[in-house]
């Protein structure tokens, strides 16, 4: 049974019960959320600080990287926000697209993290809200690692996720949780706060790692190893 925790399953029920503004009722397991997400500014000398690795629900209205810096009032003048994706079978992270018009052409597939990297300066936002709801149809692929980032996944945790901790992940995932440690599945939590970074095993260190509603998290499985597709649990 998952470990419970009292203000994280307060959090999902209340964002549960919002009806999403742009996308009708509610219903089901594809329920519509509205969060007010804490967004952290970047500070000079500190260069993971202000980095939100973002988690978006599956079904959002933010079709491009420019709409959804225009929603969530991002800087799109110098300093600009920038936006970025990591593809997990290229291993690719692509540059940060500049909020503005030339973030027209960013976009990302549901379930993919997106980091916001929101850029310090006047009208810079320290939160911002969000809506969407969930594609409980949605089926994700884990690459096995290799060299670099490949197979790091940025994994957009759902917002009625079932898990509380990162080992809960490595569960409902099935990354692997037993044998040697160079063996297990790995996940890395970012503090955009503090530049910190949070690093967890499976079957050892992740049950550290606490799910932080609307961030996503990075996931690793170890090579040699076939994919694991998965479809993310939820409530």
């Amino acid at each position: 049974m998952l470990k419970q925790n009292s203000r994280l399953i307060l959090a999902v029920a209340l964002v549960a019960a919002t009806v999403l503004i742009a996308g009708g009722v509610a219903v089901a397991s594809n329920t519509g959320f509205k969060i007010n997400k804490p967004l952290s500014v970047t500070l000079g000398g500190f260069p993971n600080i202000g980095n939100n690795w973002t988690s978006l629900p599956y079904f959002h209205p933010y079709p491009n990287g420019q709409s959804l810096c225009q929603q969530l009032a991002l800087r799109s003048t110098p300093p600009q926000a920038t936006l970025s994706k990591l593809d997990p079978v290229t291993g690719i992270q692509t540059p940060g697209a500049l909020c503005g018009p030339a973030a027209a052409g960013f976009t990302w597939a549901a379930g993919q993290g997106v980091l916001i990297r929101n850029t310090a300066g006047a009208g810079a936002p320290t939160s911002a809200i969000m809506v969407g709801s969930h594609n409980p149809s949605t089926t994700l692929t884990l690459p096995a690692s290799g060299a670099g980032n490949i197979g790091n996944m940025w994994f957009a945790v759902p917002y009625h996720t079932t898990a509380v901790n990162g080992q809960d992940l490595c569960n409902s995932i099935g990354l692997v949780s037993t044998g040697a440690i160079g063996t297990r599945g790995s996940l890395l939590r970012a503090n955009a706060a503090t530049g910190a970074s949070t690093p967890g095993i499976c079957g050892s260190t992740a049950s550290t790692i606490v799910l932080q509603l609307g961030e996503a998290i990075r996931l690793r499985q170890p090579a040699p190893g076939a994919p694991i597709m998965f479809n993310p649990a939820h409530f």
